[in-house]
């Protein structure tokens, strides 16, 4: 790959690597997990039919929530890209005079660069008159209009529930269809994102319960609709942003964070943002894995992420996304793997072929491992 975003990546990555060793048990997970439920496999699957039937309908899912949040005295904003939702909270702000703001530390809150933009409408993100909040809930909950929220302190709480105006900022895939499966979702984020085995403190709220104050909610989409046309990645989409891919990946654990240059980082990032962003800039990531599967194995829904890698690496080189050096190389490495004929040759033929291939993208950095003298297949057949 010869793009500016991946050299930029590699040089990153060899600025960030740290020497020591790595840490990625299961351990934590799983003992909590065990002490909450008598079968966590069967919860696990449980939550990913639970994320996987909003997702399948999702269009429809929406506007009952929109309905319902409506009837109950909201106000919905859809809202398509980051532009859309900054030009309509702008209007909104300047129509209730409001000049000073509450937010929140949040992902969500830092993908769209909220505190940023506010400052730039020169409004402060700081409010001591209780007019307005701005908050992402962790769920949406469709069959009632509400807002499930988790707070990290009783004073966010009331920051929030006390304001005038409320508006609640939340990506149109974070949604469940109906309230009684807030209880599986909400233990499984606090085991996997906090490692505690319920919500430290927690609320749904619904607009009809403070008719003092005025509620607003964006469904902000921002890219992940790039995934919903695809019927294989929008699994991705069932995320309920845990982390905990992260924390047992052994790549994020050596290069951390700053390689990534965006707010999404570990396995999750490898496979969205591409859709996210573009697939130029960032089909680098996609490969960027070892296909260890630990992700895969650690994630609360059963989020494919291993096989959702290899599936965007398919995906860039049917479409002719990747560079013609990769698309050749890929081609040959293709044609000589898949022969049976070449594979039972001796070893330091496939070495010398394999250079001969990776010579220019691979072999500046690292050499090649030893190879068995005698292939798989050959042992095999001997031994029968």
């Amino acid at each position: 790959m010869n793009t500016k975003e991946y050299k930029t990546f590699l040089n990153d990555c060899k600025d960030s690597i740290d020497e020591k060793p790595l840490n990625l048990s299961f351990d934590d997970f799983d003992d909590l997990s065990h002490s909450v439920f008598s079968n966590p496999q069967k919860i696990k699957q449980k939550a990913s039919e639970i994320r996987k039937k909003f997702i399948d309908n999702i269009d429809e899912n929406l506007l009952i929530f929109e309905r319902k949040f409506t009837e109950n005295g909201g106000k919905v904003h859809w809202c398509v890209s980051y532009d859309d939702f900054i030009d309509s909270l702008s209007a909104l702000l300047a129509k209730n005079k409001i000049k000073a703001v509450n937010t929140f530390s949040s992902r969500f809150n830092t993908e769209l660069g909220l505190d940023f933009s506010l400052k730039n409408e020169k409004i402060a993100t700081l409010a001591t008159d209780g007019k307005c909040a701005i908050f992402e809930p962790e769920f949406g909950i469709v069959n009632t209009g509400s807002l499930f929220s988790i707070f990290n302190s009783a004073y966010d709480m009331e920051i929030v529930m006390g304001s005038k105006l409320k508006i609640f900022i939340i990506p149109i895939n974070k949604f469940v269809c109906n309230i009684a499966e807030i209880d599986i979702m909400s233990t499984l984020l606090s085991i996997y994102r906090n490692q505690n085995d319920s919500p430290f403190l927690s609320s749904i709220f619904t607009p009809h319960s403070h008719t003092d104050s005025a509620s607003h909610v964006f469904l902000i989409d921002n890219g992940r609709s790039n995934i919903l046309a695809s019927k294989t990645h929008r699994k991705a989409l069932w995320c309920i942003d845990c982390d905990a891919c992260k924390r047992v990946c052994c790549v994020y654990n050596t290069i951390g964070e700053k390689p990534y240059n965006n707010v999404f980082t570990g396995p999750y990032a490898n496979v969205v943002l591409p859709f996210y962003e573009n697939f130029d800039s960032y089909k680098h990531l996609s490969f960027n894995s070892v296909g260890c599967g630990y992700c895969a194995r650690v994630c609360p829904v059963n989020i494919p992420l291993t096989d959702l890698m290899i599936e965007n690496r398919r995906f860039f080189f049917e479409k002719k996304i990747m560079d013609f050096d990769d698309v050749l190389l890929a081609s040959r490495m293709k044609k000589l793997l898949s022969s049976r004929g070449e594979m039972n040759k001796k070893s330091w033929i496939k070495k010398r072929k394999i250079r001969t291939f990776i010579k220019k993208s691979v072999l500046r950095t690292r050499s090649l491992p030893a190879f068995s003298k005698e292939s798989f297949n050959v042992i095999r057949t001997k031994q029968q």
